[in-house]
């Protein structure tokens, strides 16, 4: 099967890396730049390379990898290009695929499939993809593919109601985002007090935690002085935190009641 790439982000980059070695062959790429799409088909080593105000038909496969804001106004304007056997999906862990409205009454396929995996360092995420898990959802048509399309790649998913996106993709910002937040105020305390080897450190602690909660759960991973009950410990660097961080003073204690929460459970 083709699979017609809209947007050249690294997403699909990745996922079509990955599928051009399988059982899919990449049809078009169509960007808004003619050397973004060039670029992109380079780095697969297939594709046709085109710009959107090209003559172009797509049929089999269609991944829509473009910012959520716009996933919307792309699909109106591809409409009349799309064949009529065709299977539209985006990446969006937020959206579902309900965003393409009429692709049920007119026999196309849709779907989601969203990658739980971070693609700041497209390479990492080339090496880590096919360990990772995808949460999809679509009609019928839509989702029957889009589990072949996983199997290809990790084979590791999960499905999602269309009611659930919003909490699913909420799960993963607090999960991933934050704590990219949390490791940034990290840093800031070893910028300020002078010590070295945050990079050799925090990324370490944070993946034996990762790995806990994977084989233990999250409430049995919990450690530190809330877990043992140091209170005085909890005290005095909430000053600390207050004093370094004044701007974010509640965000401290904001946590530790959610810390206190899991040592209670």
């Amino acid at each position: 099967m083709f699979i017609n790439v809209v947007g050249t982000s690294k997403v699909s980059l990745v996922m079509c890396k990955v599928l051009a070695k399988k059982d899919f062959s990449i049809g078009y790429v169509i960007s808004r730049s003619r050397e973004r799409a060039s670029a992109f088909v380079r780095k697969i080593g297939q594709g046709n390379p085109i710009s959107y105000d090209e003559d172009f038909l797509l049929r089999d496969i269609v991944f829509i990898s473009v910012p959520d804001s716009v996933i919307s106004s792309v699909y109106s304007n591809l409409k009349e290009k799309l064949s009529a056997d065709v299977n539209i999906y985006h990446f969006s862990g937020f959206l579902s695929s309900d965003i393409f409205e009429d692709a049920d009454e007119r026999g196309w396929g849709r779907g989601s499939i969203h990658p739980n995996l971070s693609f700041a360092d497209e390479k990492i995420a080339f090496k880590l993809i096919e360990k990772c898990c995808f949460g999809i959802e679509g009609n019928e048509k839509g989702l029957d593919l889009a589990r072949k399309i996983v199997q290809q790649i990790s084979n590791y998913w999960v499905e999602i109601t269309p009611q659930a996106k919003v909490a699913y993709h909420l799960a993963a910002v607090l999960a991933s985002n934050f704590n990219v937040g949390l490791a940034y105020l990290a840093k800031k305390l070893y910028d300020l007090y002078g010590i070295n080897g945050f990079e050799k450190i925090i990324p370490s602690l944070m993946m034996s935690t990762s790995k806990n909660i994977s084989t233990l759960g999250v409430e049995s991973s919990l450690t530190g002085p809330v877990a043992r009950g140091d209170w005085d410990v909890v005290e005095n660097e909430g000053k600390l935190f207050e004093n370094c961080f004044p701007k974010y003073k509640d965000l401290y204690m904001l946590m530790i009641e959610v810390l206190k929460e899991i040592k209670e459970r």
